[in-house]
């Protein structure tokens, strides 16, 4: 009875591993079309800049390319870490909901319970930014005890 067992930890094991593996994989694949994007993104507003300057367009198109930048950092540090940072999330959806504002140009369009939920929002994930930003990861703290940093 005991080697049935056995064999099933010896399969959910094998399973739990191929899926990594799998996860892995998949995450690599949405990092490099990530990138790939950027890539493209970077093009079309140089094309922009030469051809029909618009700020408002560069403006958005520069915060959106920093946005799917944030987004490849996430993914890499999944890829090198199996881990991601809160604060790097925060950071990510504060930029998102900063994009958005910039985007919105007339803001007598949207209602106040839409300005009150993205103000709402931004409070919260400014909070939880701070908080992040004043906790000391595993990481600093193996840095300060071998005095590595201060």
């Amino acid at each position: 009875m005991g080697e049935r067992y056995h064999d099933v930890d010896f399969i959910e094991q094998g399973l739990m591993k191929w899926l990594g593996v799998l996860f892995d994989i998949v995450v690599i694949a949405m990092a490099t079309i990530t990138m790939g994007y950027v890539i493209v993104m970077v093009i079309q507003l140089v094309q922009m800049g030469i051809h029909n300057f618009n700020v408002e367009g560069i403006l958005h198109q520069v915060v959106l390319i920093i946005l799917f930048l944030e987004i490849f950092e996430l993914l890499a540090m999944y890829v090198k870490e199996h881990h991601v940072s809160m604060r790097n999330v925060v950071e990510l959806g504060v930029l998102a909901m900063v994009r958005k504002i910039i985007i919105t140009i007339d803001y007598n369009q949207l209602g106040w319970q839409t300005l009150l939920g993205m103000s709402a929002l931004i409070l919260v994930m400014g909070w939880i930014y701070v908080q992040e930003r004043q906790r000391r990861t595993k990481h600093e703290e193996f840095l300060i005890q071998h005095g590595l940093r201060e």
